[in-house]
């Protein structure tokens, strides 16, 4: 259990087991304002009233030159703090802020063996690694992931201080969770390596901003405008770094972000890969993506075992525009009546925001400084033009609302809110932001735009990218930002971080553990697809999708060279490669309800088991990513399996004692394997 303790007036955290500091410098209060075009770092804070109890403390104080106010508190939860901060600003005038540094500081020195370890992405998008120790803190070796794209404007990202949504701090036995939440505001929990006075100094909690400025609606504080910071949460753990993130999993479920009831997403076939992607273009369209083709592709989805028809770029007249093309494709509810009658399959589709042909009306468009439409930029990056309509100009909302609408209403499933990312600024004062608009403006468009599509189609199951950075180096918006089921948030699956292309090789440098330990640390669904085209003989990226993304998609029997991006196949056998997906996707379906409504235990990174409610046993996947066949062990503890001795398991070598079960089997190079244990077994 933690408390909060006082030292000279200052408030530190304490380990009521342990007495152990986890802070044992005064707290820093110190923040970076802009008046009359000057910069002014402030950090004397004088306290005038603090009360505190056995279960609680409040402090108030303000900064002698700005005049701001602080109020701080702290509150028992459970066997852990939280911590709530707000800034009012008492002058005539608007006080521009450009950084608050509000946290605890802990020294380095004699915490060598103590590591700080991002949560939940301890392996972020792009493979680079948030497990830092000391050495790397104190020598500035600790950066942050940080996505850039040269054909957009973006505001000035802040470069100070790492962020998370959470952080272990603490050694590989015991330690403290530090999470900041804050689902109004794109907030994240930011810690500071800093000299202080010759010595190495860790500064943590508390409040700091990150990436453009965010909370944003803390940079102009405007007479007599108050600013409340998301709460911090600090809880003990004991144990491994997989306690640790139990932690910020468990919490995050206690506040909604997690799955419904009633979750059971159905295994997409996505037509993208054998009919490929042939971006706006009407002839090429007209040629390889129409109702045949579309019939032939719902064949192989019947034939193989999936459960719906997902159709990708090339079901509207172009990207963008929302309006289903029937020349080629016919009427929507006729499509989705002749899925079901004769292939028993449901139909989704995607929906994205920048259009690849002018379609909408100019006004609607988002007004960067540099030009409207900026050709000039986006062509050397992207090789081609699009259009960017702004969704917080409400009738711009209302029409794109309406055309996704009159298409969903005729039986869709499944929705995917796709390349929707803010890609700066917008100044068109007509479109009811403020000028010029933010991040969280945007952000907020989106999620209101799937959270209608869901209020007046809840049988609709949604997907939403990130909205600032949606692909392959970091995430801009919390993972459980507006997520939940309904009546908690705004939509239900986040976006597999397009593991779609380059598979093996993710694999193999480590990048696709980013979904291992995002599922260490948040059981909100992902979707991803995958094509088995990129995928090996073993089917070894099949299994590792099955066992970290709740929401399946598979496709590619042939493969079309459009979208073919990691560089030439492997080549396979196709036939082959089909029916080994076939055979793979039966046993999935048989244990799906362990990977899309269990429980993910981390047991090692390439060791993953999955565990029901109430049902012994489980569905251990294991993964040999060598270039050599290998013998594997590794122990679970009974508890993880229910507490029962003996049970059936098929797969692997079994031992069993009072307290763990030891496994082995051997894998060849770049496989997977399954091992099934208890009730599990009896279902293959």
């Amino acid at each position: 259990m933690l408390r909060i303790a006082f030292t000279n007036d200052s408030p530190c955290l304490i380990s009521v087991d342990s007495q152990e500091s986890y802070s044992d410098l005064p707290y820093q209060y110190a923040l970076r304002y802009s008046r009359n075009d000057q910069e002014i770092y402030e950090g004397n804070l004088e306290m005038s009233t603090m009360t505190h109890s056995e279960d609680d403390a409040e402090l108030q104080g303000s900064f002698a030159a700005s005049g701001i106010l602080l109020k701080q508190r702290f509150r028992h939860e459970g066997d852990g703090i939280s911590e709530e901060i707000s800034i009012t600003n008492p002058n005539i005038h608007p006080l521009m802020l450009k950084q608050v540094y509000f946290g605890f500081t802990k020294k380095l020195e004699d915490k060598s063996d103590y590591r700080l370890r991002a949560i939940p992405f301890l392996v972020q998008l792009d493979g680079s690694v948030h497990d830092y120790t000391i050495k790397q803190l104190v020598e500035g070796q600790a950066i942050n992931a940080d996505q850039t794209d040269l054909s957009r404007e973006e505001p000035l990202l802040l470069k100070e201080g790492l962020r998370s949504e959470a952080w272990a701090w603490g050694d590989d036995h015991h330690g403290i969770v530090i999470i900041k939440y804050n689902n109004e505001q794109v907030e994240y929990s930011v810690a500071r390596a800093a000299n202080e006075q010759g010595e190495a100094v860790l500064r943590y909690g508390g409040a700091g901003l990150s990436l453009f400025s965010e909370p944003s609606d803390s940079s102009t504080l405007e007479p007599g405008q108050t600013f409340t910071f998301g709460k911090t949460y600090y809880f003990p753990y004991e144990g491994n770094i997989q306690t640790a993130y139990a932690v910020y999993r468990t919490f995050l479920e206690n506040r909604g972000h997690t799955f419904g009831r009633t979750y059971n997403p159905p295994v997409n076939w996505n037509v993208l890969y054998d009919i490929g992607w042939h971006h706006s273009n009407a002839e090429q369209l007209r040629i390889h993506y129409h109702k045949e083709a579309i019939m032939k592709e719902a064949s192989k989805a019947k034939d193989i075992g999936c459960e719906l028809l997902y159709l990708d770029p090339g079901w509207e007249v172009a990207e963008g525009l929302t309006l289903w093309d029937e020349s080629r494709l016919g009427d929507v509810s006729e499509l989705v009546h002749e899925l079901k009658e004769q292939y028993n399959l449901d139909l989704g589709y995607r929906t994205i925001l920048r259009a690849y042909k002018d379609g909408w009306n100019e006004d609607h468009y988002v007004r960067h400084s540099y030009g409207l439409m900026q050709p000039d930029r986006m062509e050397p990056v992207w090789g081609y033009h699009f259009w960017e309509p702004c969704l917080c100009d409400p009738e711009y909302f209302n029409e794109k609302l309406q055309r996704i609408l009159a298409i969903t209403k005729q039986g869709m499933r499944f929705m995917m809110f796709d390349e929707m990312d803010w890609r700066g600024p917008c100044s068109n004062p007509n479109h009811g932001h403020q000028v010029p608009s933010t991040a969280i403006d945007h952000i907020k468009a989106v999620y209101r735009l799937a959270g209608e599509v869901r209020r007046q189609y809840p049988a609709v199951l949604t997907e939403v990218h990130d909205p600032v950075w949606p692909w392959t180096t970091s995430l801009y918006v919390p993972t459980y930002f507006r997520q939940g089921p309904e009546g908690v948030g705004y939509y239900d699956e986040n976006w597999g971080f397009e593991y779609m292309w380059n598979c093996i090789e993710d694999l193999k440098t480590g990048k696709a553990l980013a979904l291992y330990y995002y599922n260490l640390g948040c059981s909100i669904p992902l979707y991803l697809h995958i094509t088995m085209a990129a995928d090996n003989d073993a089917c070894v990226f099949f299994w590792w999708t099955a066992s970290t993304v709740r929401h399946l998609g598979i496709g590619g029997k042939y493969s079309h060279p459009t979208v073919e991006f990691a560089g030439e196949l492997v080549a396979y056998d196709q036939e082959k490669r089909y029916s080994d997906y076939r055979d793979q996707l039966s046993v999935y379906q048989k244990l799906k309800p362990y990977f899309v409504r269990g429980t993910f235990h981390g047991i090692a990174e390439h060791v993953h088991l999955h565990t029901l409610e109430g049902t012994s046993g489980g569905v251990i996947n294991v993964f040999n990513l060598m270039e050599e066949e290998r013998e594997l062990e590794f122990t679970i503890s009974l508890a993880l399996l229910g507490g029962e001795e003996d049970l059936l398991v098929t797969g692997a070598e079994a031992s069993w004692s009072n307290e763990e079960v030891t496994f082995r089997l051997t894998l060849a190079a770049m496989s997977p394997g399954i091992v099934v244990v208890g009730e599990a077994a009896g279902l293959v």
